[in-house]
């Protein structure tokens, strides 16, 4: 660990303060020029119809940090969930440095990068307890228990203080894989001295503890094994804990085991390979699922969340090639909502019980615990690491401020809301926000990156809301009409109450009109020409549709021979 003496600790968040997903913090140690950073966690946040329609992925904007690059040491990844890795193969070119995680997470990492192509070796394992030197900064792994095996915490050493990021925790005693928490490990780093926590605000709001992976693996074999046909279970697929806990329930009860989702056979190859379980129970081929009577068949299924091309949601609607549901057959939920995906849970939940399937939940009964620390838990970490400076992550701004509000009664001194792009000094007599940098989304659209401000989801919701007419004219050099307008109208209704005709003919027509009495002055530039039928288009989608729609020009001008 190189010593920079002279010079503050700080944090700022590019991503997952403010919101839940799209994990994204920097530490920096040092003034100005000569500071130096590290970067913790690179995740994604997912797409929805109603603020960015046909996006699947978004991604944090590390315009700040690739201005830092130079300046940037490594990248430490805490765990393997997607809202903490998703988004390392789609910015990793642009940064261009090592990588740490520990074996699962590691594997995970490697084959993202595989997939686009990009070198996995970049990604480099470390163990717990071993302290890994990235200019000024010493990091060491810390087990902790999540919803997926080998979450870690973060001890960041620097000449400034040690900095504690959670990453994602709870206090388990009885994960089923992996050991429980350590809290001898969080004390001694209590007493060695933490000046700053940077801690996990999911569940701020609840009180008691999150509950043990142990606690739910009753009533998931009594619902199982009650059934009387078929029964598909969906969990995330990272949580491969549930994931064999589920299938081994199923095991006793004597049916036979089947993966449906791509998603959900990696995260299990990986859990075998990284050695982090050796006794799934055996697996059918899913195209072999037909051929077993429905009492004695279970599958895995992704989808927990209602995502559209998961199988599922094909299953539902009946399009999925190798398996199917029927009346009588059941349907566990074994998962969280996440915040915004409540209107596609629930429309699966009633496209299957139209289908006579039933449906439980964690609501229903006791078949999910969270993965996050609820306040109780919340309150035993602050006890054991006495930080000075509380920082609340991962979490909505309301979160955050709750966070910080119970931060002081749980000892901390300090306690700073940093949403993301706010710079917090975490060491000093007086703790706080120094600066401010830009932050924001990128939207992963296709294979092509879109910035927030570009324009293109601006567009696309707008076309959404109000559809599109375009518009095509043939004219000569002096903007004459030479042939009649031609109409196309998207996300339009073809009539409606007074109408004398389809909207498409009674814009073409008060198109051709427009242009017909419209000085020749104003029809020899195309800007005169858009300005005619710009009018033209809104006085008749105005008055007869009420609304008013994108509107797309094509001018096609024929000079003469």
């Amino acid at each position: 660990m190189k010593d920079i003496s002279a010079g503050p600790l700080v944090y700022v968040a590019l991503g997952g303060a403010g919101e839940i997903g799209m994990n994204c913090y920097m530490y920096g140690v040092g003034e100005g020029s000569a500071r130096r950073w590290i970067i913790v966690d690179l995740g994604i946040g997912f797409g929805d119809m109603e603020t960015a329609p046909g996006v699947e992925l978004v991604l944090p904007d590390i315009t700040f940090a690739v201005e830092e690059r130079s300046r940037i040491d490594a990248i430490f990844l805490t765990h393997g969930h997607e809202d903490h890795i998703g988004a390392l193969p789609h910015l990793w070119p642009k940064l261009k440095v090592p990588v740490y995680a520990r074996p699962f997470t590691a594997e995970l990492a490697r084959r993202k990068l595989a997939d686009l192509g990009l070198d996995p070796s970049i990604v480099r394992e470390v163990e717990l307890g071993e302290h890994t030197e990235a200019g000024p900064f010493s990091v060491e792994y810390l087990n902790v228990t999540h919803s997926i095996p080998e979450a870690s915490m973060l001890a960041i050493r620097t000449s400034a203080g040690l900095a504690v990021h959670s990453g994602d925790f709870k206090l388990d005693p009885a994960p089923q894989i992996g050991e429980p928490m350590d809290m001898a490990q969080f004390e001694a780093l209590g007493d060695e001295g933490v000046q700053a926590l940077a801690c996990d605000s999911t569940n701020v709001f609840l009180d008691g503890q999150a509950g043990s992976e142990g606690d739910i693996i009753g009533n998931l074999t009594r619902l199982i094994s009650e059934a009387p046909r078929a029964v598909a279970a969906t969990s995330f697929a990272s949580n491969v804990a549930r994931l064999r806990t589920l299938a081994e329930a199923a095991s006793e009860a004597g049916r036979s085991i089947v993966i449906v989702g791509r998603a959900m056979r990696r995260m299990i190859e990986v859990a075998v390979q990284t050695g982090q379980i050796d006794n799934f129970p055996k697996v059918v081929p899913d195209e072999d699922a037909s051929s077993i009577p429905p009492e004695n068949v279970f599958y895995l299924v992704t989808g927990s969340q209602g995502e559209g091309r998961a199988a599922l949601a094909r299953i539902a609607a009946g399009n999925h090639p190798t398996v199917s549901l029927s009346a009588g057959d059941l349907v566990l939920f074994s998962s969280k909502t996440i915040p915004g995906n409540e209107g596609g849970i629930y429309r699966l939940y009633n496209r299957l019980s139209e289908q006579g399937i039933k449906v439980i939940d964690g609501d229903m009964e006791r078949i999910h615990v969270s993965g996050h620390a609820r306040r109780g838990d919340l309150e035993r970490i602050y006890a054991a690491l006495k930080p000075r400076v509380a920082v609340p992550i991962h979490g909505e701004h309301r979160h955050l401020v709750e966070h910080a509000a119970s931060a002081p009664g749980w000892g901390a001194a300090h306690a700073i809301v940093a949403p993301n792009g706010s710079v917090a000094r975490l060491d000093g007599n007086a703790p706080g926000i120094v600066e401010e940098v830009e932050t924001g989304r990128v939207y992963l659209d296709g294979t092509a990156h879109v910035g927030a401000y570009d324009g293109v989801i601006r567009e696309r919701l707008k076309m959404a809301r109000l559809g599109v007419v375009i518009v095509s004219l043939v004219t000569d050099e002096e903007g004459e009409l030479i042939a009649d307008p031609e109409i196309r109208c998207h996300g339009a209704p073809k009539d409606g109450p007074g109408w004398s005709a389809p909207l498409a003919e009674m814009i073409a027509h008060e198109v051709d009109t427009a242009m017909e009495s419209a000085p020749r002055k104003a029809k020899r530039t195309d800007n005169g020409i858009e300005e005619i039928v710009m009018r033209a288009v809104r006085r008749v989608t105005n008055r007869f549709w009420g609304k008013k729609p994108m509107v797309s020009l094509i001018i096609h001008r024929l000079e003469e021979g």
